[in-house]
């Protein structure tokens, strides 16, 4: 739907009345007792154009809806995979503090954990999982130089461990079509899914849920003007009790916030309630500056303003897109695709957040 000029299309659609007979066409419905609010098996009124403005739009939404699942099934994960890439694997054997290091220095956002006794896959670490068990450890009071020593395996084992361990290890191979890929996204509610080397232990690449879109987007065509209703009238995303925060908040309170409410990023509001940024749980590579798990606790303590404004972290004063509750399912599409972001903030005329829409959110519109 995202490429061509769609504009030339127009959709034209003729209405015929058929009588009866022995009815006189010039008499009135009234007259001939013919009912004026038949309708159809939606309930809406066959007669009324309203009701076939309704019938239409619900047509195109269906028709849209299986375009792109054809698309998806049609497609296998191989076909989004790039020409060369880079996989890191951790032994659940070494410390984690290394496993977090390595993945801030080969620039990852998670690599999967082999346990070499089971010889098998156990789980994945992103490089906010080691952030987050670090928090969970000082909330406890234990002494943050216990986590430094401790294997990926040992961690495993405690509570604050459980959110890199998957007991049944998701995965695709790469010639599984995609629509499987996008159902294990969502079923399972993962953020990044290991693409397997067929009939082998061997990982060709993580995906998450961005490389589908941009895939849909450079590849479907479609002439016909699907995509065409207001985001705000197809309930994507959230539009309801939508938090933010302050920029005066400090890091580790709004990770709290974050985990709380089970988020990946918040909208970040000036005192007159404007968006002025956003924060997400992955804008945390600045703290690979730490030289030590307390260096990281310090930082954590630092407010967002003060981070934002750091030299190096321009990324993360440029990671504001935003869009209109009023802007199209296919204009929404292709910001995704073109700024390669995961979220989109949804403002009003006077930039106060009215909602945010994630990438899983345009797939699970999809695929529900």
């Amino acid at each position: 739907p995202f490429k061509g000029n769609l504009r030339s299309f127009e959709i034209q659609k003729t209405f015929e009345m058929q009588l009866p007979s022995h009815i006189d066409p010039s008499i009135s419905n009234n007259e001939t007792g013919i009912a004026m609010n038949n309708t159809d098996d939606l309930g809406n009124d066959d007669n009324c154009v309203g009701g076939g403005i309704l019938n239409e739009r619900a047509v195109i939404r269906k028709t849209g809806k299986d375009k792109i699942c054809d698309f998806l099934k049609s497609h296998a994960c191989y076909d989004l995979l790039k020409n060369s890439g880079k996989v890191v694997v951790f032994d659940s054997s070494i410390p984690i503090q290394l496993a977090f290091y390595a993945l801030v220095e080969h620039d990852l956002q998670v690599a999967p954990i082999w346990d070499s006794f089971e010889r098998k896959f156990v789980g994945v670490m992103t490089i906010t999982d080691f952030i987050d068990i670090l928090r969970h450890y000082s909330h406890r009071g234990v002494p943050v130089d216990h986590l430094a020593v401790k294997s990926i395996s040992q961690v495993l084992s405690e509570p604050e461990g459980e959110r890199l361990c998957q007991h049944d290890f998701a995965k695709v191979d790469a010639e599984a079509p995609l629509s499987q890929a996008s159902g294990l996204f969502q079923n399972r509610r993962l953020k990044f899914l290991p693409v397997m080397v067929p009939g082998d232990t061997s990982v060709l690449a993580l995906i998450s849920h961005l490389e589908i879109l941009e895939f849909l987007v450079s590849t479907f065509r479609e002439q016909r003007r699907l995509f065409d209703d207001p985001i705000c009238e197809l309930n994507i995303g959230v539009f309801e009790n939508v938090i933010t925060v302050q920029q005066q908040a400090r890091l580790s309170e709004v990770l709290d916030l974050l985990e709380l409410h089970g988020i990946g990023s918040v909208p970040i509001v000036d005192e007159n309630s404007r968006v002025i940024n956003i924060y997400s749980r992955s804008d945390i590579t600045f703290l690979a500056t730490a030289a030590d798990p307390d260096s990281v606790l310090k930082n954590l303590d630092s407010k967002l303003v003060d981070i934002l404004s750091q030299p190096g972290n321009e990324h993360m004063r440029d990671s504001l897109v935003t869009c209109s509750p009023f802007d199209t399912l296919q204009t929404i599409f292709e910001r995704f695709a073109e700024v390669k972001f995961k979220r989109i903030v949804c403002v009003d005329e006077n930039f106060c957040c009215k909602g945010i829409i994630s990438v899983s959110d345009l797939l699970s519109y999809f695929l529900n």
